[in-house]
């Protein structure tokens, strides 16, 4: 397996699924990130084109068999290395410390929890097998709108082994917010009077791979790209990807991918307990609960017991190959935490996280080979028997 990198030389445009007609002032709006189907697209791309560089369609069957792992954010440095970014785990919680939002913020873990004898919900009647995920005590600051939406590698280890440490954190420095858009105004010229048509002028909102803090030079912007692992036979080239055919650059990298923390597996044998965290959006085929994730598998049996989870993330676009539009799906949005008891003794619970760790956990094997659920293992020392909020 490779790590390749992709780095948009224009800013590239993702579209989201609304109309982009030839109409005055239209616009076309770019998703917030890539979608695992437009990076994985773009590989299998490359990987069947021919020696005049033209797409084979013989190959169509055997590139859908490809395995990608990705996109991830990466942040480049001079001297050819790359620091991982993963989207912000929806189990961490971001409140202001105070109303003029400046400063530090206080990060609270949500965690389940047993409901209070004076608390009411419906979560008892639609899943009465699942617990509540809050933080253990209240807050009545609001949460913080400088929440950043992609966390640096090293702070995201950190909430892996252990999240249970409530202390105010500097969000400029747990992550940024990834790719910024940038806007362009287009029109259409008059062939030889040097004037644009009339009504004939359009914008498009695109995503520019640079980040930069507020009141810094634009020549100490950080270099960001796109991270995809495969095995895939791909060669080191420029080529389009994305709407109006943005330009990147496709070159490979010996860095490695991520690997699991050892250090991990004593704590999650220990209470046989165990959070699992996406890094790309997954398709469930029973909305947010996982299947193939639940099954037995390698003597270990897992149970569902909590969810952190926000709004589903709609998918849709075109199919090339039956030229016609695909269905629209609901994704399980990236960073979503899935609180698991796991059943088996201490072996089959190591080779139980081998496998999930940085693998696809969407219920279709398709969806696995296209990226859709990639996920990590984090701790969890399982449910409390008594907790009273305060």
């Amino acid at each position: 397996m490779t790590i390749w990198l992709i780095e948009p030389r224009d800013p590239l445009i993702v579209r989201d699924g609304r109309p982009f007609n030839p109409d005055p002032g239209a616009r076309a709006i770019s998703l917030p990130f890539p979608l695992p189907s437009t990076t994985t697209g773009a590989l299998r791309t490359q990987a069947g084109l021919d020696h005049h560089g033209h797409f084979d369609s013989q190959k169509s069957e055997e590139v859908k068999q490809i395995s990608v792992r990705g996109p991830l954010l990466v942040e480049m440095k001079d001297n050819d290395e790359i620091e991982w970014l993963v989207p912000a785990p929806a189990d961490a919680l971001l409140i202001e410390r105070n109303k003029e939002a400046i400063g530090p913020v206080n990060r609270y873990w949500l965690q389940p929890r047993s409901q209070h004898e004076v608390e009411m919900t419906d979560l008892g009647v639609v899943n009465p097998d699942l617990l509540l995920v809050r933080p253990h005590r209240s807050d009545p600051n609001k949460p913080s709108k400088r929440a950043p939406a992609f966390w640096h590698y090293n702070k995201f280890y950190e909430w892996l082994v252990d999240p249970s440490e409530e202390r105010p954190v500097d969000p400029g420095e747990l992550g940024h917010g990834g790719p910024q858009r940038e806007s362009r105004m287009h029109v259409q010229m008059q062939p030889g009077q040097r004037a644009a048509e009339q009504s004939m002028l359009f914008e498009t909102s695109g995503l520019e791979f640079t980040f930069h803090k507020e009141q810094q030079k634009l020549g100490e912007a950080r270099r960001l790209a796109l991270a995809v692992d495969t095995d895939a036979p791909l060669q080191e080239t420029i080529a389009c990807m994305g709407g109006e055919r943005r330009m990147v650059v496709w070159r490979p990298t010996g860095q490695e991918f991520i690997k699991y923390p050892r250090k991990m597996y004593e704590a999650i044998v220990e209470h046989q307990y165990c959070r699992v965290i996406l890094l790309t959006p997954a398709y469930f085929e029973q909305g947010w609960r996982p299947k193939w994730l639940l099954e037995p598998r390698h003597n270990v049996t897992p149970t569902l017991k909590a969810v952190a989870v926000q709004r589903p993330q709609v998918m849709s676009g075109w199919d090339l190959e039956k030229r016609q539009p695909k269905l629209s799906r609901r994704l399980v949005p990236a960073g979503s935490v899935f609180f698991l008891s796991l059943e088996g003794d201490a072996d089959a619970i190591k080779r139980w996280i081998e496998i999930i760790w940085m693998h696809c956990i969407s219920d279709t094997e398709q969806d696995r080979l296209d990226s859709f659920g990639l996920a990590v293992v984090g701790t969890w020392d399982g449910p409390p028997d008594n907790h009273n909020t305060t």
